[in-house]
């Protein structure tokens, strides 16, 4: 066949090839999508994700205010003063607000999909200045420590406490935009002092992320996990977190300067039902699976054309140098068993992993297109050749899976270097013979 005709054809044909891949993608997305339709699954029936607000300090007080009034006595106008009494509540933010935290991670999940848990070990020390509170004339009748959660079905045990003395807690943060948390009452008479020191100690479990909002004019938070893959996001990251094998430490120390949670939250006030700001200011991390199967089976077939031009290359020049001919049928088939790699890959992912579905998928599709290679072109020795080729470009394959940061660098070299490899191999070659060649064939 005329070369001139041959190469569009394999070009035509690594196109059709890309109608499976594109069909196998959409497959990944939707096994994407259950699970992560399985992640708020467990969630919901679970505890959602975690954010940590306060304590904060919400007071009611109450003062007596003069009103001047006209009365009409006796067909006598006169002013009369009387006294009303005015109530209002405040929120008095934390001076000092640290955070000692640890966690054990959980896999749960149904069928094949997988959800992470965490189970918090949290101690917290809060510390309200209360010098100036009331002003002359006004006198507290209520004061309430307030803590924000992100769901109150993941509270194992709560407690709160003052100067070691504990508190009795209630559900319900009493603020419209904290959609949940819990409450304590707070005796009057600790607001006579001038600071009010207040203890947390609790066991609360959540779904794949926690936050802090960091409401102290100082606050400092020291967190600890076994899971080894954190993701430290939001309005801060971490002072030089600690990675390790069996997990991970890190510490924030944030001020009023730093951070403009407590402007948010003085925006926000008391009878706000949304605090859209407060969010923006929060910091934490969720848990990552760094070998998440379906990611992982996604970020494979982005190279499903890199694959096919390399594997199509290099028959092509077994095909020219070793004076072989191939139908555009066989680059098909043996396109096609390529395709069927990455499937192999998704099923078996789901139940073995995605290292060990890798390394079967790949032997399944190596052996199979070697001998069919071998019996093609009559050479067992070819059938080894094409073997070795496929396992190499696999296991190259893996290790740009592997290697994230430099997966664009890696891709660009391997095909910078199979380009030059295959142009010098052929550079002596004279096309336009072998072109005129295939036309003589009877």
């Amino acid at each position: 066949m005329r070369l001139g005709f041959k190469i569009p054809l394999i070009g035509f044909t690594m196109l059709v090839l890309l109608v499976p891949i594109l069909l196998l993608n959409g497959l990944v997305y939707e096994r994407q999508q259950r699970a992560a339709e399985v992640r708020a699954e467990v969630a919901q029936s679970s505890s959602r994700a975690q954010r940590i607000t306060g304590p904060l300090l919400r007071i009611e007080v109450e003062r007596a205010v003069p009103e001047r009034r006209l009365v009409m006595e006796e067909g006598v106008q006169r002013e009369v003063v009387e006294t009303k009494t005015v109530r209002e509540a405040r929120l008095l933010l934390p001076a000092r607000l640290g955070y000692e935290a640890g966690f054990t991670s959980e896999r749960r999940g149904r069928s094949l999909f997988l959800a992470l848990l965490y189970h918090l070990k949290l101690k917290a020390g809060a510390e309200f200045d209360t010098t100036g509170l009331l002003a002359e004339g006004e006198r507290a009748i209520r004061a309430d420590l307030l803590l924000g959660l992100g769901d109150n079905r993941g509270i194992r045990s709560l407690g709160l406490s003052v100067g070691g003395k504990p508190l009795s807690v209630e559900p319900g943060a009493r603020l419209p935009w904290l959609e949940a948390g819990v409450q304590a009452s707070l005796p009057l008479a600790e607001l006579q002092a001038q600071q009010l020191s207040v203890q947390l100690d609790a066991e609360i479990s959540g779904t794949e992320a926690l936050d802090f909002v960091p409401v102290g004019a100082d606050t400092e938070v020291r967190l600890g996990g076994d899971w080894p893959h954190p993701s430290f996001g939001g309005d801060l990251l971490p002072q030089a977190p600690e990675l390790r094998a069996d997990g991970f430490s890190a510490q924030w120390k944030v001020s009023r300067l730093a951070s403009q949670a407590q402007q948010a939250v003085r925006q926000c006030g008391l009878e706000a039902t949304h605090c859209a700001g407060l969010s923006a200011h929060a910091f934490g991390l969720r848990l990552v699976d760094p070998v998440d199967r379906y990611l992982m089976t996604e970020r494979a077939m982005k190279y499903a054309l890199l694959v096919l031009v390399l594997v199509f290359g290099a028959v092509f020049f077994v095909e020219v140098v070793g004076g072989d001919e191939l139908h555009p049928l066989h680059y098909g088939l043996i396109g096609l068993a390529l395709a069927m790699f990455f499937l192999l890959l998704l099923a078996l992912s789901e139940h073995i992993g995605f290292g060990l579905a890798y390394l079967l998928a790949a032997l399944a599709c190596i052996a199979l297109i070697a001998v069919y290679l071998a019996g093609v072109l009559e050479s067992r020795a070819k059938g080894w050749a094409s073997a070795g080729l496929l396992a190499g470009l696999y296991a190259l394959l893996y290790a740009l899976l592997k290697a994230e940061d430099y997966a664009l660098l890696g891709g660009a070299l391997v095909l910078f270097g199979c380009l030059a490899v295959f142009m010098l191999a052929t550079r002596r070659v004279r096309w336009a013979a072998l072109g005129r060649a295939g036309t003589q064939q009877p």
